[in-house]
């Protein structure tokens, strides 16, 4: 059946060349016009077998052969720039304080085992006031695939997390190896704990859709101080116990590179027998540039 079809339409074709050869003699030129609307004939070549006609919008044509109609079209121009830009840009990126996280730091449980019995929750924190703030100082950015549509970036990041403590009446320090509450005389303002660290991330992105990426990010984070802070006025001093090296994985969406991300600490926050058994949790706002 196929080929029947394909038989009878080769001298269909055959059929209407020969006639249009017949009828040169009536083709006939179209002034061009400068202002033509859809439908009408604009100025190339019209006869009884063959009519070119503008399309429905301004960047196509419609050619007629014998009332078989034929749409031609260009790029428009915002397709025009959306592919000299993807033949301009390169796909190995330098970034320079790039990617940006603002969020809160939650404790995913906390295990008090190390600690003799009757220990009191000494680790627990505000959330609301407890912040994340991470940045890309500086990195790379891949661009793969033959659509551009997944990413791989990696750099150095510095983050900072803030643990405030639900009882201002205390301070962290570390006694005989053990991170342990110190009592102070009276009531701080406010009760923390800070940890600054410098890591490498490894991010996989996907263009899900136009402005709208999805990603999994892997961190390695390398801590680079613990102090224990009051304000009564502000008094900071070191602490340690703090796992020296922290692993954590994540999650982003973001469109028009703002989003929402998360982020878990699959390495503790304390030494195994410096302190509670803790893995932080943050949730926030991300942004890319």
């Amino acid at each position: 059946m196929y080929k029947k079809l394909a038989v009878t339409g080769f001298f269909l074709l055959c059929s209407l060349l020969s006639a249009a050869a017949q009828q040169r003699d009536s083709l006939r030129l179209l002034p061009p016009s400068p202002s033509v609307e859809a439908g009408e004939p604009i100025g190339e070549v019209e006869s009884d077998l063959v009519t070119m006609r503008r399309g429905s919008d301004n960047n196509s044509m419609v050619l007629e052969v014998a009332g078989f109609g034929i749409t031609l079209s260009g790029l428009t121009d915002e397709r025009l720039k959306q592919r000299d830009s993807l033949i301009r840009r390169s796909r190995v990126n330098l970034i320079l304080l790039g990617a940006r996280g603002t969020g809160l730091n939650i404790l995913a449980g906390v295990d008090y085992g190390a600690y003799p019995d009757g220990t009191e929750d000494f680790f627990d924190i505000r959330a609301g006031k407890s912040f994340h703030f991470s940045t890309l100082l500086a990195g790379l950015d891949c661009e793969l695939g033959k659509r551009r549509r997944f990413g791989f970036s990696t750099g150095l990041q510095y983050t900072v997390d803030n643990y405030r403590l639900s009882d201002n009446s205390i301070t962290l320090r570390r006694e005989q190896g053990m991170i342990t509450p110190e009592p102070l005389d009276e009531k701080a303002d406010k009760s923390k704990l800070r940890i600054t660290s410098l890591g490498i991330p490894l991010n996989f992105s996907y263009q899900a859709a136009r402005h709208l990426d999805l990603s999994l990010s892997g961190y390695f984070d390398f801590t680079m101080g613990a102090n224990s802070i009051y304000k009564k006025p502000k008094v900071k001093s070191s602490l340690s116990g703090v796992n020296a090296f922290r692993f954590s994985v994540g999650g982003a969406v973001t469109y028009y590179r703002i989003g929402v991300y998360v982020r878990y600490s699959v390495t503790p926050l304390f030494a195994s027998d410096a302190g509670p058994k803790v893995r932080p949790m943050s949730i926030g706002l991300f942004c890319r540039f």
